[in-house]
């Protein structure tokens, strides 16, 4: 019986966790946002849309196609660029493990979706699903993506809201999927649990 109450609580939390993802604005601001790795799910180009900028530095942003060895052209200048406007970052393959990197003019710092591409090794990128309504007009569905445009050596608020764009998600562009390390970790933390409760059964 605790093992069930166990594997249900799990459950819930992964719920939970879910349910909290499908919010477009970062809900923990201050601390570091979970590590993505980010996918393409389909063949074709990557396009995204403007959806706007806090951050009083000026930025660009690029998509690095790891795979591939392919690394777009600078785009969405937050200073100039308008409010849904879009871009193409180029074509990808299918499974192709993409990063997502800003470049802080003021600063000459990058910093990236992956930590070990950031100056200061942390994750600047936060993911979460858009559905298309209650943002800027014209900006379809697809995974939002927010970037903090400042290091932690540089008094970092990490509210991910400096610099913000959409990646399309429709029938003609490929879907980039974002992966959080933590869903990984509880997947395999419930794994554990039930495994547990196979082995009291059994005894």
């Amino acid at each position: 019986m605790r093992t069930r109450i166990v594997l249900l609580a799990a459950v819930f939390i992964l719920f939970a966790a879910h349910s909290k993802a499908g919010s477009v604005s970062y809900q923990n601001v201050g601390t570091v946002a979970p590590t993505n790795t980010f996918t393409a799910d389909a063949s074709g180009n990557i396009t995204g849309w403007f959806y706007g900028y806090s951050a009083g530095d000026t930025d660009e942003i690029r998509m690095v196609d790891v795979t591939s060895g392919y690394t777009s052209q600078w785009a969405f200048v937050n200073k100039t660029t308008t409010v849904g406007a879009s871009f193409n970052f180029g074509s990808v393959t299918a499974g192709d493990a993409l990063v997502w990197e800003l470049y802080n003019v003021n600063t000459n710092d990058i910093l990236a979706s992956n930590p070990l591409d950031s100056a200061d090794g942390l994750n600047h990128v936060y993911a979460a699903s858009y559905s298309g309504t209650g943002g800027p007009a014209g900006i379809p569905a697809g995974t939002y993506l927010g970037f903090e445009d400042l290091a932690s050596f540089q008094n970092s608020d990490f509210d991910y809201n400096d610099d913000t764009f959409v990646v399309e998600n429709d029938s003609d562009n490929p879907v980039v999927t974002p992966e959080p390390d933590s869903f990984y970790l509880l997947g395999t933390g419930i794994l554990g649990l039930i495994e547990i409760g196979r082995r009291k059964l059994r005894a």
